[in-house]
């Protein structure tokens, strides 16, 4: 962290960046078009290949900090070996915001059941919302989907009833799994551990007492435990109303409302009335926010505590890292 040029924040007194790298588009995910996705994907050829575009921002910016979510995939295993190699030839220390996916013995699929929910909450509103998203109309292009899949996806969800699917109370977490993945990075340092939006499943299951159960076995492995989820205005009242003991979210945020789900509105009231630490991810709407617009919003409008930007050359890194410094030094100036 003594590199950082970014200032350094406490989260459940574990320190990190206010700025971090993202994970994007190491991953070959842009969240702007399948075809650029395609890109990234034939870009990369190894780790050297992901070091290459990594090492000069990460030099340039002072970055110490990088989010990473392990998958089986094989550019997952080479952006692990890519932050390795990083650290070693700059011989600075990145630390990660770690997430996995939750492994259960099925595979639960919550999407129609949050559409539902939304509706519930937030009617037309929400379904506007979230058909006009550009990240929504992303991942349609991406599976090649029409309009009409929407529409059949939509009318599903309406007719998804409000209480949880029953069969959900048997699907196993597989702890053992949980762990291997952690084990993973026993060599690096993690000060916190954000989850990504398959822990949404229990909540929506309301099984909290599962789910502390399993913030009990991250945290006592990383200490700081953050909940991701891109429904705040759904899942984070219902973790603070069931009192689940969390250290944190980490969730969209831009001033845009892209993927702030049910609308931008209700995720930031639940953000504000949990009062606790958030992580901003999508501060850039998927590259549909300029940058210096993204960060007056989330650091002087909502003051949010820290965000993950994915940047994909140096020219993105040059302009979004510039934004970041001059808004984050002219709100400390203010103080």
């Amino acid at each position: 962290m003594k590199a950082s040029k970014f200032p350094i924040i406490e989260i459940a007194g574990k320190k990190i960046p206010r700025v971090v790298l993202g994970q994007h588009p190491y991953d070959g995910t842009t969240y702007t078009s399948w075809k650029r996705d395609q890109e990234y994907r034939r870009r990369w050829n190894g780790p050297q290949s992901m070091v290459e575009m990594m090492k000069p921002i990460v030099q340039r910016f002072g970055l110490t900090a990088s989010r990473e979510v392990p998958t089986d995939s094989e550019l997952s295993r080479w952006h692990q070996e890519a932050l390795r190699i990083t650290m070693e030839k700059l011989n600075v220390e990145i630390a990660l915001i770690l997430g996995t996916t939750l492994p259960t013995s099925r595979r639960p699929e919550t999407a129609e059941y949050l559409y539902r929910l939304s509706y519930e909450l937030a009617g037309e509103e929400f379904s506007k919302t979230w058909r006009n998203d550009p990240i929504t109309r992303y991942r349609l292009e991406r599976r090649k989907g029409s309009e009409e899949d929407l529409d059949i996806f939509a009318r599903k969800g309406m007719e998804t009833p409000l209480s949880p699917p029953s069969e959900w109370s048997s699907i196993e977490v597989d702890y053992e799994k949980l762990d291997a993945m952690m084990d993973r990075y026993r060599d690096f340092n993690v000060p916190i551990f954000a989850s990504n939006a398959a822990f949404e499943f229990l909540i929506l299951a309301r099984r909290y007492d599962e789910l502390q159960r399993v913030v009990k076995r991250i945290r006592d492995r990383f200490g700081v435990f953050l909940l991701g989820t891109h429904y705040a205005g759904i899942i984070i009242p219902m973790v603070e109303e069931a009192g689940v003991d969390v250290d944190g979210y980490l969730t969209p945020v831009n001033a845009e409302g892209i993927h702030m789900f049910p609308t931008q509105k209700l995720a930031v009231e639940a953000i504000y009335n949990a009062g606790k630490p958030v992580v901003a991810i999508k501060p850039l709407g998927g590259g549909r926010v300029h940058p210096s617009k993204a960060f007056k919003y989330i650091f002087h409008k909502l003051n949010v505590q820290a965000t993950m930007v994915g940047i994909g050359s140096m020219g993105e890194a040059e302009e979004t890292f510039a934004s970041a410094v001059e808004v984050i030094n002219n709100l400390r100036s203010k103080r």
